[in-house]
């Protein structure tokens, strides 16, 4: 204890407790070793099959939508249908013939202007029928190899987002698989970090606190404890004694 200035003070020596000094230097010699050797950060390669889908979009994309591409769809046995249609068709302009023919016989007017004129309006309802008929299903047919090509085409195109997402869903796992094994240093220096707290309570160090003293009260109580055991004159030598008005 030193005097300061009319008023005495006190140095106060903390040391910290030694097993937890060297825990925390340990802690801090590993952060700088993980530090010094963490490897630089390394990313996934795109995924073979993202590769996959992604060339197989950009090939459906590229490709021009047009009449070879239904093409590809047309029903290869339309013509054969076409013509048995046309047949019967043909089938039915004979059969009216041979009736306009023999209701010409029946009125003896056979090879007559009127009979002409029957066989040239049923061979003309015929020709009209069967031309319609095939440009219908010609018609048919187009519009329904367009649909299919376009129906392919879009499940082309969803089935190549669809094998890149998979490649993507590889490419994150083999992302994660990286990262983990560079995180893991880092993952074990915080484990030990929060049981060391990284920064303990005092390294150690001095403190100079001041002790005051009160004076009126140490005087009074003096003056008390003197008078009590020597009357008056004792009650003035406590107070002098107590309050350090000597000192």
């Amino acid at each position: 204890m030193s005097k300061d200035n009319g008023g005495d003070s006190q140095t106060m020596t903390q040391k910290i407790d030694p097993a937890a000094r060297k825990a925390w230097m340990d802690q801090l010699n590993e952060s700088k070793r993980v530090a010094a050797n963490l490897g630089v950060r390394q990313f996934a390669d795109f995924d073979p099959l993202y590769m996959q889908g992604q060339n197989r979009l950009t090939e459906l994309g590229l490709r021009p939508f047009d009449a070879s591409s239904i093409q590809e769809f047309m029903n290869p046995y339309e013509s054969e249908v076409i013509q048995n249609t046309l047949g019967d068709i043909e089938k039915s302009r004979l059969m009216s013939a041979n009736q306009v023919a023999n209701q010409a016989n029946a009125a003896k007017a056979f090879g007559g202007s009127r009979y002409g004129v029957q066989q040239s309006l049923t061979d003309q309802a015929a020709i009209e029928q069967a031309a319609k008929t095939s440009a219908q299903m010609r018609q048919t047919g187009y519009g329904t190899a367009a649909t299919l090509a376009m129906n392919a085409r879009n499940l082309g195109l969803e089935g190549a987002r669809s094998v890149m997402g998979a490649g993507t869903a590889q490419q994150q796992l083999a992302q994660a698989r990286l990262d983990a094994a560079r995180n893991l240093a880092l993952e074990k220096l915080g484990i030990t970090g929060a049981a060391t707290s990284l920064q303990p309570a005092n390294l150690g160090g001095t403190t100079t606190q001041p002790l005051y003293q009160n004076r009126g009260a140490g005087a009074l109580g003096g003056a008390m404890a003197g008078y009590s055991m020597f009357g008056p004159y004792g009650a003035l030598g406590g107070a002098i004694l107590g309050g350090g008005l000597l000192g």
